[in-house]
């Protein structure tokens, strides 16, 4: 039995993930620095295991459990430095994260040297970003001879309640300065800015429509446009449910943007219970696509997949990469070093996990006028002349 030792175990992200490791016959050290949170927890669920665990006390705590793993679902990462991966290094332990963070996540090749002398694998960023949409990028770009942009977006149901990393990440990043690649020239943007309406449309479950996204910063803005041939424009939007609160966000961006405030992640813990008197405004479904403009053998096309997740099943998809990565490090699939999870899996690998869940996801395609029109960015509109299923 494999054991691994996951920090925020107890977490709004780390609880799926203790579930889902568990659920695959995993030993699960569920650590936080709650003893009595942490046993509430896991008393739930068989092969959990409680553990009162401060970041600071990592080494040791390898030391004693000896795990073959380490899984970090805290956060928040964009306030993080590389302290635990380093020791993991030391310990030889594997070690995996659901950082969203681009310096992070970009950041953690500065220790592959040290990770292939060690002969452990370090990955950052087996969550939605970047490693559910690598997938999907690289599936979007077979056979295309030129990707031209690259468009994604998320749309969060406003039941799905963020919990405090995550909250203090997305303030955080209202306002502030992001560099994007715009297809011939690095431009500065700013997050929580040039906002659009997004429509998302997906077989087998009803349209997600009237919703708005906004500039995030994530690490495929970095990333994608040197994966990909043609060296394509790279976006990345995100947006909560209600409308209302997405033109706060977009509103205060500029209060930040103008320097009137420094940042507004020191106000997460005020605004958390005002998002939870509002949850009873919104729904339970969630929303992402992704979209690639591109040639194929001279013939402009837009490829888009998309994804619909009901019943409050939204929350889940930032989980569903760690199982299926920790599966291939352990198998030896993956080469000893320290990288960013954007190449590690396949849009098959998801769908085990998607078959479990209230989530629907497909294919589509455009040519020609219409692929152009969409590719100059005047809205993120995802309705396909057809349509396949992808498994």
């Amino acid at each position: 039995m494999t054991r691994v030792l996951l920090l925020g175990g107890y977490g709004g992200f780390g609880g799926r993930i203790a579930q889902r490791l568990a659920a695959a016959g995993h030993e699960v050290l569920v650590a936080g620095r709650s003893i009595d949170k942490a046993r509430a927890f896991c008393e739930r669920t068989p092969g959990l295991i409680p553990l009162a665990l401060d970041r600071s006390q990592i080494a040791a705590a390898l030391e004693e459990h000896r795990p073959d793993m380490v899984v970090d679902a805290s956060g928040p990462f964009q306030a993080m430095d590389y302290a635990i991966p380093t020791v993991c290094i030391a310990a030889g332990v594997h070690y995996v994260d659901i950082a969203d963070s681009r310096d992070f996540v970009c950041g953690i090749q500065a220790l592959n040297d040290a990770a292939r002398r060690a002969g452990v694998v370090l990955l950052s960023g087996a969550s939605s970003v970047p490693a559910l949409s690598g997938a999907a990028v690289r599936y979007l770009a077979k056979g295309m001879d030129r990707v031209r942009a690259v468009e994604m977006a998320i749309s969060a149901s406003n039941r799905a309640t963020a919990g405090p990393a995550v909250s203090a990440a997305i303030l955080g990043q209202v306002g502030q300065p992001l560099r994007i690649w715009r297809g011939q020239r690095w431009a500065q943007a700013f997050g929580w800015q040039e906002m659009r309406p997004a429509r998302f449309r997906c077989a087998g479950t009803e349209p997600i429509i009237g919703r708005n996204v906004a500039l995030v910063d994530v690490p495929d803005l970095a990333l994608l446009p040197e994966r990909l041939t043609g060296r394509p424009a790279v976006s990345f939007r995100a947006g909560t449910e209600l409308r209302f609160q997405n033109w706060a966000l977009w509103l205060a961006s500029w209060l930040v943007r103008t320097r009137f405030i420094k940042t507004l992640a020191p106000v997460a813990h005020i605004l958390r219970p005002l998002q939870s008197l509002t949850r009873s405004l919104g729904g339970d479904r969630s929303a992402m696509v992704v979209r690639l403009f591109g040639d194929v053998a001279g013939k402009r096309v837009e490829r888009r997949w998309t994804l619909i997740a009901d019943q409050g099943d939204g929350p889940e998809i930032p989980t569903l990469s760690v199982a299926p990565i920790i599966t291939r490090i352990l198998s030896g699939q993956e080469a000893a070093g320290a990288r960013d999870a954007g190449e590690a899996l396949t849009l098959a690998d998801y769908a085990n996990a998607f078959g479990k869940l209230a989530i629907h996801h497909d294919m589509g395609t455009r040519c020609a006028a219409a692929a152009v029109r969409a590719g100059n960015g005047r809205s993120l509109q995802t309705t396909p002349r057809r349509g396949t299923r992808d498994s």
